[in-house]
């Protein structure tokens, strides 16, 4: 936060002149300098948001300060100690303007002639020829997840149901998750990552892959809580993941082959009236 605050202040002092023609109180308090910049009272009341006062105000007002000060400091050591051939930047500032301004053009002809839109017969034709992108990096499951404290007096009851748990049949055990975890997830009918799961687990994903292909019911005790994870069906890593499951990678890439073509036809046109 406070870096962001410090680049709104920077570009309010620079901008046309802010610095020297800002409008201050004749007895206007400095609270920062450096070298020959200084930074006014006035001026760092225009940085803190309204409505942030007391501690907060004071802690970001002093962020701003220090931030403001070290920059002017580091950029007059800068300037006092890199070799004339470093001083100059103009090149530089100049090469990130043309590639700041083609990026902005390439963006806007984009947004302008991109079909966005992408059928199902798309996404199965581009699945199906190119599967070979789709391996899975993590084993993925079907099944049914449920997190709760390793006090509770219904971790019998939540375990026994989870064992033996019929996929076709779950809004019982969906109703008592609800009264009595931290949290569940019922993804009987889609895919989740296992990788997903293991911050509840508190192992390694290789520990929690082999644990998972031993067995269809997980359970763990870490940080005060007990996941347990029912598994009905599973992929196991380097598979090729399901249509459903990589959905979204796919129409990802369509689209990012439209961008593509798009901007190879831009080239191609702007070269072809360059020489006409």
């Amino acid at each position: 936060m406070s870096r962001l605050i410090l680049i709104i202040l920077s570009c309010m002092l620079v901008s046309c002149g802010f610095a020297e023609r800002f409008s201050r109180p004749e007895q206007d308090t400095v609270v920062a300098k450096a070298g020959k910049d200084m930074l006014y009272m006035s001026q760092l009341r225009q940085i803190i948001p309204k409505g942030v006062t007391g501690a907060d105000s004071t802690d970001m007002a002093g962020r701003v300060i220090r931030e403001w000060k070290l920059e002017r400091l580091l950029l007059m050591k800068a300037e006092a100690e890199l070799p004339a051939s470093q001083l100059d930047v103009s090149e530089e500032i100049e090469g990130y303007r043309r590639s700041l301004l083609v990026y902005r053009y390439e963006s806007m002809y984009l947004s302008e002639r991109l079909d966005t839109s992408v059928t199902d017969m798309e996404i199965e034709e581009y699945y199906r020829e190119n599967q070979e992108f789709f391996r899975t990096s993590s084993m993925l499951v079907r099944g049914y997840f449920v997190k709760m404290n390793a006090d509770s007096p219904n971790l019998a009851t939540v375990r026994y149901n989870l064992k033996n748990l019929d996929d076709s049949d779950t809004e019982e055990l969906e109703l008592l998750s609800a009264r009595v975890s931290f949290s569940y997830l019922n993804f009987y009918d889609y895919w989740v990552a296992l990788s997903e799961f293991v911050p509840d687990f508190g192992m390694d994903i290789g520990t929690l892959t082999k644990s998972a292909s031993m067995s269809s019911f997980l359970e763990a005790e870490y940080g005060g809580a007990v996941s347990f994870l029912k598994i009905w069906e599973r992929i196991p890593a380097g598979e090729i993941a399901p249509l459903a499951y990589c959905r979204d990678a796919v129409v990802e890439r369509i689209l990012n082959l439209r961008k593509k073509q798009l901007l190879d036809d831009l080239e191609r046109d702007l070269l072809m009236e360059s020489v006409s």
